[in-house]
């Protein structure tokens, strides 16, 4: 008698994003492999991207890797439909009924045609999950990129695809406000889950040899020793606010080390960051650029005083969390919207500020929202008359507290906080729970 093995297709998970460059979302995509892996996941898990700078890790963890150069960032002159016939044909070879497709950064509107063809895919049941990082409402540039390539080929508007009436579509956040925000665009809460993002660190480099590693990282920077160093731990993008960091940089050149880490990879911000690195050695402002060239990263954080963030916009701040792991305290400007979460799981932040005030023109004014032009006239008007700079501290009393250091009980306490409530274990469990949910 003749026997019959059937193989029952139990469906795959598609990790998709338009990129894997070094950055936070790619970070977070190797996190959610890990975590996966370690939560025991039970289906194959394949990546679909534009564009891999390191294949090498996701043939270590056994993960099947796909890179097609139109999932990455749609160029706007782009012929729309030419690009969604052979989208549409290449995800009809790759999707099959049963997979779960889980994509960082659907609607963020640095690929419409990709968001379009997930949303026919939706339409036809399959399970999506939008894990949105970032919001196209948020950069209007973005956001009238979507419109336009919405309108061209379906003659339609943004909402209704954005943010579709299907239980098959669920969307990840990074924190509350981002939950309410989805809400308020009538998304019911039973269908957004609050992720925070793993937070973890390779853990090379011994905490206990502080002394040692500064030993190092001093000379390796020309930092004067006998000063506080200070970090500016990310990518110079313009929502960093590195005017703010430079700004101070000036103030306080006297009693620290200024030092930022990396420059930006996006060509459109490169012009902002070359200003700006040209604007310090005009002015004499001793800020070092690309310092994470210089050292090893870890080493630096490691070695720092402080980790400093004036970021004016954030999905999750990773900025706020990653350096306490490694003991170095973070100060800098708040973004309540990211801290509320942070302070809810039991972490604190003495030394942060609301808001960085100025007397411009028009008036008192917050530093971080003037633009590139205005910030660097200001601070060039204390670089010329430094007598200025005491109304700076007048009408910013939290300066004179800024670089006072910080309790080494608070700094374990918030690890210990980090490694509890942010851990890659949680992190797997809880994404394996989500896949598991019924659609």
């Amino acid at each position: 008698m003749s026997r019959f093995i059937i193989l029952l297709y139990m469906g795959k998970l598609l990790i998709i994003h338009y990129h894997l460059n070094p950055g936070g979302v790619t970070r977070i995509i190797e996190s959610q492999v890990h975590a996966l892996a370690a939560a025991g996941f039970g289906l194959p898990v394949c990546v679909l991207t534009g564009k891999c700078d390191n294949p090498q890790f996701y043939a270590k963890a056994g993960v099947e890797l796909i890179v097609e150069e139109k999932l990455n960032y749609l160029d706007s002159q782009a012929d729309f439909k030419q690009e969604y016939t052979y989208l549409k044909d290449f995800f009809n070879r790759h999707i099959q009924a049963g997979d779960i497709i889980h994509f960082h950064n659907l609607n963020l509107g640095k690929n419409p045609v990709l968001t379009c063809i997930m949303g026919e895919w939706v339409r036809k049941g399959f399970r999506l999950i939008n894990h949105a990082h970032d919001f196209a409402e948020d950069r209007p540039e973005n956001f009238r990129f979507l419109a336009r390539v919405i309108h061209k080929l379906f003659d339609g508007k943004p909402g209704t695809l954005l943010y579709p009436e299907a239980p098959n579509y669920s969307y990840v956040v990074l924190n509350s406000s981002d939950r309410n925000r989805l809400i308020t665009y009538g998304i019911g809460p039973e269908r957004i889950l609050h992720l925070p993002n793993p937070v973890v660190f390779n853990g090379k480099a011994e905490l206990n040899d502080r002394e040692r590693i500064r030993q190092n990282v001093f000379p390796a920077l020309q930092a004067e020793e006998g000063k506080q160093l200070i970090t500016y731990p990310v990518r110079v993008i313009r929502r960093k606010n590195i005017g703010e960091y430079i700004l101070l940089c000036h103030l306080f050149k006297d009693q620290a080390n200024w030092v930022v880490t990396q420059p930006p990879k996006n060509p459109v911000e490169v012009e902002y960051y070359e200003q700006w690195k040209q604007f310090c050695v005009e002015q004499g402002i001793p800020l070092v650029f690309e310092a994470g060239e210089k050292v090893d990263f870890e080493e630096l954080i490691i070695a720092s005083d402080f980790c400093f963030t004036t970021s004016i916009r954030e999905g999750f701040g990773m900025a706020f969390m990653e350096p306490w792991l490694l003991g170095t305290p973070v100060i800098g400007r708040d973004l309540p919207d990211v801290t509320c979460d942070l302070r809810q799981s039991g972490m604190e932040f003495p030394l942060l500020y609301d808001r960085l005030t100025v007397q411009w023109a028009d008036g008192l004014r917050d530093f971080g929202s003037l633009d590139l032009e205005a910030q660097m006239e200001y601070i060039r008007s204390l670089v010329k008359e430094p007598e200025k700079e005491k109304e700076a501290f007048q009408h910013n009393p939290f300066l004179k507290n800024l670089l006072n250091s910080i309790n080494e009980s608070l700094i374990r306490k918030n690890k210990a906080t980090i490694l509890k409530e942010y851990s890659i274990l949680n992190y797997g469990q809880r994404l394996k729970n989500l896949y598991k949910e019924p659609s």
